[in-house]
């Protein structure tokens, strides 16, 4: 049987469409896990699996954008027979981005329209980095972003386990920065918290100069991760997103 490490099989109907998922910095594939349920058999959900990260986690986990894009792009060329939609949250979405540039400019033409959430624009570093601070230092920064347990800190033998994982993931977002602004030419839906205090509604307007079509722009109460604490809300605004572009 062949085997996939990012992807696992989805099957799809000939109507169907696939909407690939990139998580945030520290999340992993289970991030996703009510999303198939909720938006139907048409719209088949395919979240990605990093290394270091959930069932992979005694991989050595991907601290390099190119390095992580490069070995997604590879694999999703197996799937991309069908029309397909990226979505990305935060870290995720810059990944979108790289991924939608790549499938451009190898004229992918089942590429039908991209979601970038609580993402900066490619062209912004991001300014508040914890990627090197001292092990107690980023446990408190990374709380306050994303709840992380305190047990995972107190218990050094699991935070032996999963601090590369986390390490890399933020290496990996606030060292991201892209100035070639290379456009892509497919409809973009970006979407933002109410309560995020991490990205403003400027921030997430910058997106509309990477894309010559058309663009969206919702608000969507919550704070940066509100893809799971306001899931439903996020969910209908998706899908509506996708079925106005493709059914």
């Amino acid at each position: 049987m062949e085997t996939r490490k990012y992807f696992e099989k989805c099957e799809i109907e000939e109507r169907g469409i696939r909407l690939f998922c990139f998580p945030y910095a520290g999340g992993g594939a289970s991030v996703f896990r009510l999303w198939q349920e909720k938006l139907g058999n048409k719209i088949h959900v395919c979240p990605a699996h990093y290394p270091g990260h959930e069932e992979r986690i005694k991989e050595k986990p991907i601290n390099d954008m190119d390095t992580l894009v490069t070995n997604l792009f590879e694999e999703m060329n197996q799937w991309v027979h069908h029309p397909f939609i990226l979505f990305g949250h935060s870290m995720g979405s810059r990944v979108a981005y790289e991924l939608a540039v790549r499938f451009e400019e190898e004229g992918q033409k089942n590429f039908l329209g991209i979601i970038v959430s609580a993402g900066l624009a490619p062209n912004r570093m991001e300014t508040n980095q914890i990627y090197h601070l001292p092990d107690y230092d980023f446990f408190k920064k990374l709380s306050k972003y994303n709840r992380t347990p305190a047990e995972i800190f107190e218990n050094k033998d699991l935070w032996a386990f999963f601090e590369p994982m986390l390490r890399a993931d933020f290496t990996l977002a606030d060292t991201y920065c892209d100035k070639k602004h290379r456009k892509i030419h497919v409809p973009m839906l970006a979407l933002r918290g109410t309560l995020d205090s991490e990205i403003s509604q400027e921030d997430v307007q910058e997106w509309k100069e990477y894309t010559t079509a058309e663009f969206w722009f919702t608000d969507i109460e919550g704070e940066h991760l509100f893809i799971d604490t306001n899931t439903d809300k996020a969910l209908e605004i998706i899908k509506k997103y996708i079925v106005r572009e493709l059914f």
